[in-house]
């Protein structure tokens, strides 16, 4: 797997947060290191020191992850693809525990505000991907907005945009994915249709509107998951 860049994507209440929570907690076994992806460290000898070295792939998997379960999800599917993989830092931080900024992301989230990010690589190097895969935690019913953030600081028409998702439970998916595909109105999608998004205008109830929207759930199902895009044959 080629590492690009510098490489170091939350549920409402207890009982809310079930559906769609602001953890990005991984898996018994899979927390994220303190330092982690450190650039030219011994696991990733082919890692470039810079954003800007010529793109040796034409896609990309972009992602933020609070503690390692997206993250795992994003280096499976660059992995399996020989993709090149950024990891997406907010300019301000979260905190190691992303309940203890519940306050904060649910500001971000209800109001469709736009964190800024800490890391963003230049045009021409994201204009040279033809695809990209972007992944992030479902926080309180949407994407961490930073994600937004780093997609609407370039052009991606004509791009193919694969969003993936990590959560607790599917209930709001619809809700995550409809809002990547309105800030990327001129890319293409993977998947190429959603459900119909039963109630835009709230993001804060279950829709149940989420069947049918394929997800890797976690590491382990992303060559299935891939598999059902038409990615791989």
């Amino acid at each position: 797997m080629k590492k690009f860049l510098i490489i170091p994507l939350l549920f409402l209440s207890v009982t809310a947060m079930a559906a769609c929570s602001p953890s990005d907690t991984p898996e018994t076994g899979t927390e994220q290191p303190a330092n982690p992806e450190q650039p030219g460290g011994e696991d990733a000898p082919d890692e470039p020191d810079s954003p800007d070295e010529p793109v040796r792939t034409k896609t990309l998997v972009a992602y933020f992850s609070a503690q390692g379960h997206t993250q795992a999800v994003a280096e499976r599917i660059a992995e399996v693809l020989g993709a090149d993989i950024f990891r997406i830092e907010a300019a301000e931080p979260y905190a190691e525990n992303p309940y203890d900024d519940s306050n904060r992301i649910q500001n971000e989230a209800y109001n469709g505000l736009r964190p800024g990010v800490g890391n963003l690589p230049d045009t021409e190097t994201v204009a040279a991907y033809d695809t990209l895969f972007v992944g992030s935690p479902c926080w309180w019913h949407q994407p961490a907005m930073v994600v937004c953030t780093f997609l609407e600081s370039y052009d991606l028409k004509g791009k193919v945009v694969v969003p993936f998702f990590t959560y607790g439970a599917t209930t709001y998916l619809n809700e995550s994915m409809q809002t990547i595909y309105r800030v990327t109105p001129e890319s293409e999608h993977l998947p190429a249709t959603l459900p119909e998004d039963l109630d835009p205008d709230n993001i804060r109830e279950p829709q149940s509107d989420d069947a049918g929207i394929p997800m890797p759930g976690n590491a382990s199902g992303v060559e299935r998951w891939l598999h059902e895009l038409g990615i791989l044959q």
